[in-house]
């Protein structure tokens, strides 16, 4: 049945992809802005139109998670630093569909999912888990490529970042993904969202192995830190000469004790490291699927030299999965059980 008046969206969140997010959903007719939470005191009032740098909408930021979740709305596009799961589940049971960039991209663990269908079937709603990795560089599109192929032998994903120019928070840089550390401090304590880039990397390789008919049996994950050989101004702040500048993140997906699927993850914000790493681009992934015959794909933005596409591609893949969610069967609903996902109507003609 096509969908006749627009979806009401409450925007939760509006950092990097909300920002995005809120111009999205408002120059959509199949999508209507019906409220905006916002976690700092500074942005409570403003118009949502001034926090994502676009003309006013009329509607009012607000801390207030009680008023949001009385409103009249079909769907909240759930974008916060880190997720918690009881508020996730408070907006489920008050009816609302939700889809997040936060990871969830395939809810293996019982205990989570168990949470989760209780509190989508309480409300009669949908919940999905999308992004740019996870969500589509390391699930999607491996799945896509691997209907080329005779016979799979090795998945690996390689994310080649430079996150010295952007517009993500110091909090997030500096705090959550550890640059700017000193050495030592680096070398006792991994960096903060490190558990929880496990579970989601996790999920999505537990994503790749359902699809192709297949579980995994065993996870590895390996972390090494590089160091600035000088001081390296960057958009977050400074980060000394001798302080982490660059991080390799490596995700191991096992069948027998043998590497299935790997995930390789490279973010700098200099080439003046004590490290030499192979891979140097401002934003770029890409997925090799080594088999009969085995086949390479490279996703990256043309003319940027930042990783901001890459924080549009995350919005605006949660953005276009709206509809579809929200016209889904009640519960967890995965890339393995919507229709493909595009870009319905945002073709310039």
């Amino acid at each position: 049945m096509d969908q006749q008046e627009p979806l009401r969206i409450i925007q939760w969140a509006t950092g990097s992809i909300g920002r995005y997010a809120i111009g999205a959903i408002v120059e959509d007719p199949a999508l209507e802005l019906a409220g905006v939470w916002v976690h700092s005191e500074a942005k409570e009032g403003q118009d949502a139109g001034t926090i994502a740098s676009i003309a006013p909408t009329g509607i009012k930021a607000t801390r207030d998670v009680d008023a949001l979740l009385a409103t009249d709305a079909d769907c909240v596009l759930y974008a916060p630093l880190l997720a918690d799961v009881d508020e996730m589940c408070r907006i489920l049971e008050s009816g609302k569909n939700l889809v997040t960039p936060t990871g969830f991209s395939f809810v293996k663990d019982p205990g989570l999912a168990g949470r989760l269908e209780a509190a989508c079937k309480k409300g009669g709603v949908s919940f999905h888990g999308s992004g740019i990795h996870p969500g589509f560089a390391g699930d999607r599109l491996p799945l896509v490529l691997s209907a080329l192929c005779r016979r799979i032998d090795k998945i690996t994903i390689y994310e080649v970042c430079d996150l010295s120019q952007g517009s993500e928070s110091p909090e997030m840089v500096m705090q959550q993904l550890g640059f700017g550390m000193a050495a030592e401090d680096a070398a006792k304590e991994p960096p903060a969202l490190m558990g929880v880039m496990s579970t989601i990397f996790y999920e999505s390789m537990d994503m790749i192995a359902s699809g192709l008919g297949f579980e995994l049996d065993g996870y590895e994950h390996h972390h090494e830190f590089a160091t600035a050989t000088r001081d390296i101004p960057v958009h977050a702040g400074l980060i000394k000469q001798g302080h982490v500048a660059g991080q390799h993140f490596e995700y191991i997906g096992l069948v027998g004790g043998r590497p299935v699927i790997e995930f390789q993850t490279y973010w700098k914000m200099s080439t003046e490291l004590d490290k030499s790493w192979p891979y140097d681009a401002p934003l770029e992934y890409t997925v090799e699927v080594a088999g009969d015959p085995s086949v390479r794909c490279t996703l990256s933005p043309i003319a940027s030299d930042t990783t901001e596409p890459g924080l549009v591609w995350t919005a605006m893949n949660c953005v276009n999965a709206l509809v579809p969610v929200c016209a889904a069967a009640p519960g967890i609903r995965t890339s393995l059980d919507l229709p493909l996902v595009r870009a319905k109507g945002r073709f310039a003609v």
